[in-house]
């Protein structure tokens, strides 16, 4: 019989056969023994050949791929879970690179600790095929780190991220896993890490259980997956309602007037024209192209549009 590994790590993914296959490759460089980890991909009802890839695959490790019709990356994660052997669970999204000492690392930070849930690191690898949105989603990363390395940093339930975590299996297990409702993008590993916090249990974050992180949306991509949170964010309140004052949604106001002003306008026209959404993104791909000084502000303003057409479609449904 073979023995049971230390740690299980579990990566959720839906149409990203290529990226699983580098993820993969990337586990087989661990300077963790082979036989102290197992690797089961949790295939979000893809069809583009992940499971064969998978299976075809030559790991040094156990390596196992499930497969479920499409739930969202939620369902998939727990399907993972349950299905893991290790003591410790580690999360990687399908675009992670992991270091060689990433899943080293991630089992260190457990010793002499039950309780704990640990975020690696995740900086945004950038090269000339990098889409322009990704340096902007890399520098909000890179501030990010910056924040909860910083001595003292006490990591709240908006400060948490799940594409590259560890954290005991039976712990979370005792916490309920991921709530399947949250079936599109976001806000999923927030609502988690409310519950995780409320059974005691530390959010600790570890720069040497690092992933690159291969990140290759376009600004399209990127819009949808704001409107996205928007509507997840409204989820995660209506699940718990105290949080609101922490959150974005309290926050509408929070901006200049002139920008109340435009967003409260495009909002406006969204809701007549369901169009403007779509107008937006060729707008902002045209500004791409054209490189302004200010680019990174356009992003900043225009996602925020997009979540707030998320939020306010949500209530409207």
């Amino acid at each position: 019989m073979s023995s049971v590994p230390r740690v299980g790590v579990v990566i959720p993914t839906y149409q990203r056969r290529e990226s699983v296959r580098r993820l993969l490759e990337a586990l087989s460089r661990q300077t963790l023994a082979a036989e102290a980890y197992e690797v089961i991909v949790c295939i979000d009802g893809s069809t583009d050949g992940t499971r064969e890839m998978v299976e075809a695959f030559a790991a040094r490790y156990t390596l196992r791929a499930l497969e479920q019709l499409n739930a969202g990356r939620a369902t998939a994660c727990n399907a993972g879970i349950a299905a893991s052997r290790g003591a410790v669970t580690v999360l990687l999204d399908d675009d992670m690179e992991p270091t060689p000492r990433c899943l080293e690392a991630h089992l260190a930070a457990h010793e002499g600790e039950s309780r704990r849930a640990v975020m690696g690191a995740v900086p945004v690898v950038l090269d000339a095929a990098s889409p322009r949105a990704a340096a902007y989603i890399g520098e909000k990363f890179a501030r990010h780190a910056a924040k909860l390395a910083q001595p003292g940093y006490r990591i709240g339930f908006r400060d948490f991220y799940s594409g590259n975590l560890s954290i005991r299996r039976a712990v979370l297990v005792e916490c309920g896993q991921f709530d399947p409702s949250f079936r599109i993008y976001g806000n999923e590993d927030g609502e988690l890490a409310l519950r995780l916090l409320r059974a005691g249990v530390t959010l600790a974050y570890s720069a040497d259980a690092a992933a690159a992180q291969h990140y290759d949306k376009d600004f399209a991509a990127l819009a949808r997956d704001n409107i996205a949170k928007g509507k997840t964010a409204v989820l995660s309140v209506r699940l718990h309602p105290e949080t609101l004052p922490d959150t974005k949604l309290s926050r509408y106001h929070a901006v200049s007037r002139r920008w109340r002003l435009v967003r409260g306008a495009l909002l406006g026209a969204s809701r007549v024209v369901g169009a403007t959404p779509r107008g937006v993104i060729r707008v902002m791909t045209w500004i791409e192209r054209l490189r302004p000084r200010r680019l990174h502000r356009y992003y900043e303003l225009a996602l925020d549009y997009f979540y707030w057409v998320g939020a306010s479609e949500w209530r409207r449904s």
